[in-house]
């Protein structure tokens, strides 16, 4: 199949200047459309595949916005601040991990190999599920320029922790960020990692906030929202919005 396919939308009231906003509707693999949101200038780009969590499996992207899950609105801040960023949408039902990670792959391979896309500078984040699948599948990649990972999950069987014991393998510096307020299971994962990087002496940063927002905060952008930022400036380098 050809190069990238664009279909741009209508910029919405939430998008932010500068932004374009569209579906990435041509995959190889067959695979469904992809949301991106694409920063103003010339590319290729450094990109951002953010990974989204599992309210979005459960309720699908209209449900988990009206549930406070602002997709678009990390999508459109991560482009305008010169990223272009794609939020591939899971296919293969809530529970089904082994399959995410398998999508999650694909779209990486994928992504890369489209126009505007720095294939040098690729980040992968995620949150809750997304987290941990931004885990699975980066202990498995060596293509990757960083891993953000927030707040993740552990999965239905072990899979946070059989991911950890893969940290040796891991090539990329991560970001790691939890609430200090979020559920135990999200507090015990945060605290495995952050061990098992320090113990392999990865490339790391762990931050445990402890300013309210729970699970939630990573919702929408917020106050921890800086320290993405300077994370991916840092590692991706970033780019200045163009004319």
């Amino acid at each position: 199949m050809g190069l990238l396919l664009w279909m741009l939308v209508l910029i919405s009231s939430f998008a932010l200047p500068g932004c374009r906003q569209g579906f990435l509707v041509s995959r190889p693999d067959g695979g469904s459309n992809v949301p991106f949101c694409r920063p103003a200038g010339k590319g290729p780009f450094p990109t951002v595949i953010y990974n989204h969590g599992l309210i979005v499996d459960r309720w699908g992207i209209g449900g988990a916005a009206r549930r406070g899950y602002n997709l678009e609105g990390i999508c459109n801040t991560l482009a305008s601040d010169g990223y272009l960023t794609f939020t591939p949408i899971r296919q293969s039902g809530e529970g089904n991990i082994p399959g995410h990670k398998e999508e999650v792959s694909h779209a990486i391979d994928y992504i890369r190999t489209l126009p505007d896309v720095d294939p040098f500078r690729i980040a992968l984040m995620g949150f809750s599920r997304g987290g941990l699948l931004t885990l699975m599948v980066g202990v498995g990649r060596s293509d990757l320029k960083a891993l953000a990972i927030l707040a993740p999950a552990p999965g239905g069987r072990g899979d946070f922790a059989k991911a950890v014991t893969l940290v040796p393998s891991l090539s990329a510096p991560v970001l790691l960020m939890v609430e200090a307020s979020d559920g135990s299971d999200i507090l015990e994962n945060f605290n495995m990692l952050d061990q098992a990087l320090r113990e392999r002496g990865k490339e790391a940063r762990s931050i445990l906030y402890d300013r309210g927002g729970g699970h939630q905060l990573f919702y929408d952008v917020g106050y921890y929202w800086n320290d993405i930022r300077a994370f991916l400036r840092d590692k991706l380098g970033g780019m200045a919005p163009q004319p």
